[in-house]
């Protein structure tokens, strides 16, 4: 009888330890958890703090940009990119006048399937595709056109979450609702639209990755912003770039997007965007109207060929 007393009492023992280590255990992981939490949340406040401090360098190098175009009205006709230097800090500026983008809403039938095609990298078929279905999106009309467009019937059997807009693009993130346009694609070919009423690109306003995408030939934008402008439009408007591009119009007050980058003490990238009309005008606060300023974001270091 002692013998069954004893064996109970350690499987008592057992089982209680077996909870206490199970008590432990939990706690452990409650404790883990919250000090995750509060290191997450460190890192965010952070981050938000070190976003803020980017933006403010950010926004000086765009107004000082914007004050420089005030002064030197030929620099609205052609892409530049340089180095300013803002106390500490080496911020990167690119100047692209909107002749220098792709306007989707009037883009040549062969500009847009070079985009989709030689930019964003999808197959041909599926540039053309593509191609009918912007086309599809913007007009006013009902009928499918082209190869694979699609209008709201269409739309609907695929089950996509929008709709046609049967009218011009005035917000260039609506080409997100295209049918068949995936997120990956856009974030690709987002940074080359613009709206400027064109169907081709302007020379001397095209950026020069633009340039190096549409040719297939790496460096060629460079070496055509280096060479006399009397000699540019010799090379793009022969063979397969002839479709895509056009001699640049005579210096000319057009809207512009100014792009700043700058790299912080951990070396992460910061980028502020923002188009501006350069034009004056009497009921604005500033000699030039700011069209939109896009928040502040972290991006991956810049490409090699991109630095001034």
């Amino acid at each position: 009888m002692n013998g069954v007393c004893k064996w109970r009492r350690v499987r008592e023992t057992g089982a209680a330890l077996v909870l206490v280590l199970w008590l432990v255990a939990a706690l452990s992981l409650t404790v883990l958890a919250a000090a995750q939490g509060m290191r997450q949340q460190t890192q965010h406040v952070g981050l938000g703090l070190e976003r803020l401090r980017a933006e403010s360098v950010l926004d000086a190098a765009l107004q000082l940009a914007a004050q420089r175009l005030q002064v030197e009205k030929d620099a609205v006709s052609h892409y530049q990119r340089e180095r300013m230097v803002l106390g500490a800090h080496e911020i990167w500026l690119e100047i692209t006048p909107s002749g220098g983008l792709v306007d989707i809403n009037v883009a040549s039938d062969a500009l847009l399937q070079a985009l989709f095609h030689r930019v964003g990298g999808v197959t041909p078929d599926e540039a053309a595709i593509l191609v009918s279905r912007v086309r599809d999106f913007i007009d006013p009309d009902d009928t499918p056109g082209g190869i694979g467009g699609a209008e709201a019937p269409q739309y609907r059997a695929a089950g996509w979450p929008a709709m046609p807009r049967n009218s011009a693009l005035e917000d260039l993130s609506e080409l997100k609702a295209v049918l068949g346009m995936t997120p990956d694609l856009y974030d690709i070919i987002a940074p080359h639209l613009g709206i400027n009423g064109q169907q081709r690109i302007e020379i001397d306003s095209a950026p020069p990755a633009l340039i190096d995408a549409l040719s297939g030939q790496a460096g060629l934008g460079a070496r055509i912003h280096r060479s006399p402008p009397e000699t540019r439009a010799g090379v793009l408007l022969t063979g397969a770039t002839a479709d895509y591009f056009s001699a640049a119009p005579a210096a000319r007050a057009q809207i512009v997007r100014l792009r700043a980058f700058v790299q912080v003490e951990n070396g992460r990238w910061w980028l502020r965007e923002a188009w501006i009309d350069p034009r004056e005008r009497p009921d604005a606060l500033t000699p030039w109207t700011t069209l939109s300023l896009e928040p502040t974001r972290r991006i991956n270091k810049p490409e090699q060929e991109w630095s001034p």
